[in-house]
This record gives C-alpha cells, sequence and structure tokens, in this order.
C-alpha cells in the first residue's frame, strides 16, 4: 500500500472499555480536508435499547488532525435511540497513516473510557467522502 498523509479511508479496529475489559470491534470511514475529519462508525449493538440484536449502531465523527495527533467526537444517530453524551478519542496515527491509536472517554462520565486501535483497510472512499464534506455532511 502506498503511503497517505491523511485519514481518508476506511478503518477497522476495536475499542476496549476500562471498566470492564470488554473489548469491540468498529469500522470508521474518514474523509479530511485541511486537517479537518468527518465520517461515520458502525459498531455492533453491544449496550443501548437494542442490545443482543443483530443490529449495528452508526455514529457520526468529527475532528481535527493536527500532525500525527487527532481529536475525534463522536455521537450516535438519532434513529439508534442511544442518548448517550458524546464520545471523545484522543490519539496519534503513526508515520505511515495505517494505525491510529489512543484512548477514548464518553463526556460526563469518566468512569465509561478505555483504548482503541483502527487499522487502515482501504482509501478508495476519498473521493466520494471529500464530495461528502465539501457538501457539509
Amino acid at each position: 500500500m502506498s503511503e497517505h498523509k491523511d485519514m481518508c479511508g476506511l478503518w477497522s479496529g476495536t475499542y476496549r472499555n476500562d471498566r470492564d475489559g470488554t473489548c469491540v470491534s468498529f469500522s470508521a470511514m474518514f474523509t479530511e480536508a485541511n486537517g479537518q475529519l468527518c465520517g461515520t462508525t458502525l459498531e455492533p449493538a453491544t449496550f443501548g435499547p437494542l442490545l443482543g440484536c443483530d443490529f449495528e449502531y452508526e455514529a457520526t465523527v468529527r475532528g481535527d488532525r493536527c500532525g500525527q495527533h487527532i481529536l475525534l467526537t463522536k455521537r450516535f444517530v438519532p434513529s439508534t435511540g442511544i442518548l448517550q453524551p458524546e464520545v471523545f478519542f484522543v490519539g496519534a496515527v503513526d508515520a505511515s497513516f495505517t494505525r491510529f491509536t489512543g484512548r477514548w472517554a464518553v463526556s460526563e462520565q469518566v468512569q465509561q473510557s478505555g483504548t482503541f486501535t483502527l487499522t487502515r483497510v482501504a482509501t478508495r472512499t476519498r473521493f466520494s467522502l471529500a464530495a461528502m464534506l465539501a457538501a457539509g455532511a
């Protein structure tokens, strides 16, 4: 894979809850323009109103990248029924922009925090996502 110096594309990984050690797989699709990030995440329903159902929760993410350092804010879309406060992700991407690691925390709930790791899967989504960002999606 050629080197990319932005976060555009499809990523896959896990997040871990410090409180109980639970690991959850999730995917993220990012687009980036001038250091501003936006995108979506998908994860299985391991909590909330659809716990135990064969369903994925979707969330929107927005944030900023300065060099290799990244700050993201995640909000579940209303159709999930999750009324949880924002989730903040703070971390860094490696020099080849293929691995993004760091910590997450739920605002207003210090006991809800943990670690995450994402690995780049693909970059082909770059242009369609850039168009969405330009359109204000």
